[in-house]
């Protein structure tokens, strides 16, 4: 009876370790979606984060030459203050970028894979032309991403040339001399500012098709 009992606890046992890591493969390959899927949100957050940084750097630059009042040194360090916080939102925004290709790396990887467990001619076909379609859409947002970051450069190398301008000619003098510079960067930030926000809506409306959450009505 004991023997038949420990063959039996074994058995079970056995059954429930397989029964888990059937689960396990089963989930961890949806969950590689759900991965890029959330990293793509964050992604358009962090976005959401530069539009923000990028329209406070243009505002306190605006107030520090174009409506310049009492001390000077108040308003240039409201200005070098907004230009640090923007360099800390494009570093999350890289970050949160590096992720989200990892994760499209390993999504697509294991889509590949499992494709190879599918015995239907025509539904590996039909997945094989589903992931070409995702990884398509994937690597246009990276595309239209690097854009941005290149138009950035420029942006950002301006911004720093008038802080460190100002920085040894703070004057009325100084300012009044530098005027078109900063007419001619606030121009530029126009499309910059517009590819920006088009780059958020990318990632954010390519997160919400991978996700396996439906969206709600009326969205």
């Amino acid at each position: 009876m004991k023997t038949i009992g420990i063959k039996t606890l074994t058995m079970n046992l056995a059954l429930a370790t397989t029964l888990a890591i059937a689960a396990g493969c089963a989930s961890s390959s949806y969950d590689k979606g759900v991965a890029t899927a959330d990293t793509l949100k964050s992604s358009a957050a962090a976005v959401d984060q530069t539009t923000t940084g990028v329209l406070d750097v243009l505002e306190k630059l605006n107030n520090l030459t174009f409506k310049s009042t009492g001390d000077l040194r108040v308003q240039y360090d409201a200005f070098v203050g907004a230009v640090k916080n923007l360099d800390k939102v494009n570093a999350n925004l890289d970050s949160k970028v590096a992720q989200m290709r990892a994760a499209a790396s390993a999504y697509a990887a294991n889509w590949s894979t499992q494709m190879t467990n599918i015995q239907s001619a025509d539904l590996r076909a039909r997945s094989a032309a589903r992931m070409d379609e995702v990884t398509a859409k994937l690597k246009e947002v990276e595309a239209s991403y690097d854009s941005v970051k290149n138009s950035f450069k420029p942006f950002t190398s301006d911004l720093k040339d008038i802080q460190t301008y100002l920085g040894t000619d703070l004057t009325a003098g100084g300012l009044a001399n530098i005027k078109d510079v900063v007419s001619r960067t606030k121009v530029d930030a126009v499309p910059l500012r517009d590819s920006i926000k088009k780059l958020g809506v990318s990632f954010s409306s390519l997160g919400t098709a991978l996700s396996p959450v439906m969206p709600a009505a009326g969205q």
